[in-house]
């Protein structure tokens, strides 16, 4: 159990710094995105890199919130025995070896994209840019808690495909875990919440 907290410690502080550098990356982003200077592609395409290692973050980052709040929610449900707890642990370090590899990838990909700026002479877009609200992550630890539906446009299908999908034990006669899969950025968080927050959720295990 020592290596598994060392472990959630270690992936924990690369967490910390993946915030503080996608608040950097999205400065960079509103500040350059939108104003087009039309041939520059060195320039563009160093920030559709920096915009595709935001997206990365933002779900690595997604990742180990939820994996804290699933634990989170399972022990107060269990009893809080050292015996109880060992199974979720050993569940959890696949998923964390997992994140910390992801993570540090993305550490290496944003040196070989810094590195590039200055190989290739890339300036990038000055002027003031639309902001990109996909990736702006407020308070994100307490975002999975406020999801107000009345505020959500665009996930409507997708939320009742889900809630079908959970309520059809026909089409899903042994179900553990349903996955959502996509681009980052395109609201899967998002998507999740809706679900756990439905009335239905009350009757099932979410």
């Amino acid at each position: 159990m020592v290596k598994e907290a060392k472990l959630l410690g270690g992936v924990r502080r690369q967490v910390e710094w993946a915030e503080r550098e996608l608040k950097r990356i999205q400065c960079c982003l509103r500040d350059a995105d939108t104003k087009q200077r039309k041939g520059d592609a060195r320039a563009e395409n160093w920030l559709n890199e920096l915009r595709g290692v935001a997206f990365r973050i933002e779900d690595a980052i997604d990742t180990f919130y939820l994996e804290l709040e699933e634990n989170s929610h399972n022990n107060r449900h269990r009893d809080r025995s050292v015996l109880h707890k060992i199974p979720k642990l050993s569940k959890e370090v696949p998923i964390l070896h997992k994140l910390a590899t992801e993570l540090g990838n993305i550490q290496k990909l944003l040196e070989e994209i810094s590195k590039s700026k200055v190989d290739y002479a890339i300036e990038p877009l000055q002027g003031q840019g639309r902001e990109l609200d996909t990736m702006v992550l407020p308070h994100r630890r307490d975002a999975y808690h406020d999801v107000d539906e009345t505020e959500v446009v665009g996930l409507d299908a997708d939320r009742n495909n889900i809630l079908q999908l959970l309520c059809n034990s026909e089409a899903i006669p042994r179900r553990a875990v349903i996955t959502i899969v996509g681009a980052g950025g395109l609201g899967k968080t998002t998507l999740a919440r809706m679900g756990e927050n439905h009335s239905i959720s009350d009757d099932l295990e979410i």
